[in-house]
């Protein structure tokens, strides 16, 4: 499929979108009406692009519009397709809590984690992020973070809660006056869009120019992903362990031109 669909438009091919979306695990909270591109399946579209990379192993814009990259990322949720090949590394200049996370993240992602099968939001690792709450098989990128922090840190530092939900963390995170406007390795970056949907993650490095953030992030392509985005495109950067990191951390190792030519994983 290559035909561009926005939203609100009516088309033929929408069915093959929801198809697809739901084969993937999404439409969980909500069904959409068969074949129309409402407000459910394009909330739906923006998380799938939150979460996936394109044929580059770019980011794909969470803008709702279903275009050639997003197809082709449709069409290769998971697998070989959607991984990146940055080399996992620990910048220097980092606190002791701040070098165990991403040591802790970094363990995880060699495992690797991945759903099984695709589009479950479950496996035997996965499964194990949502901790005591009672809960499986929903999108566990805050999970993840939640898991990761208490792990390391003995608490759950956001007001003493696992969180589940990317929202519901962020507004307790800014009760807590932890939000910080200078990404640092081991904070949080939080992506929110509409109807109630983001995406949340770690910062695990940040580019010599700053323009970029380095990330470990659950939930992205199926699977745990080290990965790169645009510091454009977070909203909200969020400082859990609030320490005496200063900003003078190393930079010059997470370059792009140390990355493989496939771009992100």
């Amino acid at each position: 499929m290559s035909k561009t669909l926005r939203r609100l438009k009516a088309d033929p091919d929408v069915v093959g979108l929801q198809h697809l979306l739901s084969s993937h695990g999404y439409f969980k909270d909500r069904t959409p009406p068969n074949g129309i591109f409402e407000d459910v399946t394009h909330e739906n579209v923006v998380l799938f692009q939150l979460q996936h990379i394109d044929e580059q192993g770019i980011p794909l814009e969470p803008d709702g519009i279903v275009g050639k990259k997003t197809w082709w990322a449709l069409e290769n949720p998971s697998g070989d397709a959607q991984r990146n090949h940055f080399q996992p590394i620990i910048p220097d200049g980092l606190t002791t809590k701040r070098r165990q996370l991403l040591e802790m993240i970094y363990e995880e992602h060699a495992k690797p984690v991945f759903e099984v099968p695709d589009g479950s939001n479950r496996s035997l690792d996965i499964d194990g992020y949502w901790g005591q709450t009672g809960v499986i098989g929903q999108p566990w990128c805050c999970a993840f973070v939640s898991w990761a922090l208490n792990e390391v840190l003995g608490i759950y530092p956001i007001e003493g809660k696992h969180h589940l939900g990317v929202q519901n963390m962020w507004r307790a995170a800014r009760r807590a006056e932890m939000d910080t406007s200078d990404p640092k390795p081991g904070d949080v970056f939080i992506q929110i869009k509409s109807g109630g949907k983001g995406h949340t993650g770690f910062v695990v490095g940040v580019s010599t120019n700053a323009k970029s953030i380095y990330t470990g992030e659950a939930n992205c392509g199926n699977r745990l992903k080290i990965g790169q985005r645009k510091r454009s495109s977070i909203n909200h950067f969020i400082d859990c362990i609030k320490d005496e990191q200063t900003m003078e951390f190393s930079r010059s190792k997470f370059d792009v031109q140390t990355v493989d030519a496939q771009g992100t994983g």
